[in-house]
């Protein structure tokens, strides 16, 4: 497994001891000596995987950095093994506080984080399909609770989950707003996997 823009390396650590072999790609130098030096192996460029090495390709929050995504989500299908999978998690164009509740504040931080591009479910199935993979299937996840969505509407900026608000996040009531919120398709987050079809 590669994860692609893997940062200090966080899902490496976790799921290390669950498959065969992983590696990351990451661009930060630190990163990727820190990693190196925990012995998770690492790298500057995808260039440096052969070709069909990996079974799955992960990529989370990177996509809507680049100014072109394609000849990364070529690249990763390069060093897919046929019938190998790609999950690709980005930021939703449709977020409730973007398209619904238009809150300025939002909109602001969401650009200042250097996102170049908001996908919608049909942006990215047709971007995958234009890198060359099969059937993708995108799903909305809602990665931030009510009470963040609050915060920001009343304060103007992120950590809702971190105040008194977030005694309104119980586990019945996460779940029912995430279901509300993908029924209008206003998640925060976009989830795909695709399969490289070889």
């Amino acid at each position: 497994m590669v994860d692609f823009g893997c940062g200090d390396g966080s899902f490496l650590r976790n799921v290390q001891d669950e498959t065969a072999s992983c590696c990351g790609v990451e661009l930060q130098k630190d990163y990727v000596r820190a990693l190196r030096d925990e012995g998770i192996a690492c790298h500057t460029s995808l260039a440096d995987l052969e070709d069909g090495s990996m079974d799955t390709a992960v990529s989370f929050h990177v996509l809507e950095h680049l100014p072109d995504p394609l000849p990364v989500l070529r690249e990763l299908k390069r060093v897919l093994k046929p019938g190998g999978t790609l999950i690709v998690e980005v930021p939703h164009a449709g977020d409730l506080l973007l398209r619904e509740l238009k809150c300025d504040a939002f909109k602001a931080f969401t650009l200042w984080s250097q996102h170049l591009v908001l996908h919608t479910r049909d942006s990215l199935r047709r971007l995958l399909a234009a890198a060359g993979f099969e059937n993708p299937v995108v799903e909305g996840v809602q990665r931030y609770p009510l009470s963040n969505h609050l915060h920001w509407l009343s304060a103007g900026r992120p950590g809702g989950h971190k105040s008194t608000l977030a005694a309104l996040d119980t586990p019945d009531l996460l779940s029912v707003y995430e279901a509300a919120l993908n029924r209008i398709d206003a998640t925060d987050t976009l989830m795909a996997v695709a399969r490289n079809p070889g």
